[in-house]
């Protein structure tokens, strides 16, 4: 059952129309040229709707933030505890990773541009906490492959580089504007080619 704001009912779809009309609007025109009025506007609500759940316009892009940034986090956790070689475990984690960023592809251009391009004004934020992760579970799983035998006695930190560096060439391919020119499948196939040059002589 939904509140009511001067005579408008307020409840969970409202919140996420806020959310999505936001999300579409910062990433089209930019955080700066994104006004209250426009987002209240498309999303069919007066100002006090938005200022009842995120506060500002700060607020709601702080709430796209945190929340695609806390799903990750979790898929991050529940990717790193995956069983199996190292290469399963490996290859589970970077195509999990790229499902990630494909669900959430809109958020990623926002989170890319405002990154690499100019602040817009956005309020600050710790963009890079989630590729700080995937460095420390590829390390690991690294790790763990030489410890096992499962890979040769490689440079910790360079074998680590070389798979994110993959992985993160592929993700971003899916924000080009025409059809992405490597899919899921040819992550795999690239991390295939990578993992063989780490296993070359390993007994299997």
């Amino acid at each position: 059952m939904g509140l009511h704001i001067e005579g408008e009912r307020v409840d969970a779809a409202v919140r996420q129309r806020l959310l999505a009309v936001a999300l579409d609007s910062f990433t089209r025109k930019g955080y700066t040229a994104t006004s209250v009025r426009e987002i209240v506007a498309a999303a069919g609500v007066t100002k006090p709707v938005l200022y009842y759940y995120f506060g500002s316009k700060e607020g709601i892009y702080l709430e796209l933030m945190n929340g695609t940034y806390a799903q990750f986090a979790e898929r991050l956790n529940l990717l790193a505890a995956c069983q199996g070689s190292v290469r399963e475990r490996l290859i589970a984690f970077c195509t999990g990773c790229f499902d990630g960023f494909v669900e959430h592809v809109q958020v990623v251009r926002l989170i890319y541009s405002i990154y690499f391009g100019p602040s817009q004004g956005a309020p600050p934020f710790p963009y890079e906490e989630p590729f700080d992760r995937m460095l420390e579970i590829l390390a690991s799983f690294v790790r763990d492959g030489i410890a096992a035998g499962e890979l040769v006695k490689v440079d910790e930190k360079d074998a680590t580089w070389a798979i994110i560096s993959c992985l993160n060439t592929v993700m971003q391919e899916q924000l080009c504007h025409t059809p992405p020119r490597i899919d899921r499948q040819g992550l795999v196939r690239l991390l295939d080619l990578i993992l063989n040059g780490f296993s070359q002589g390993v007994n299997p």
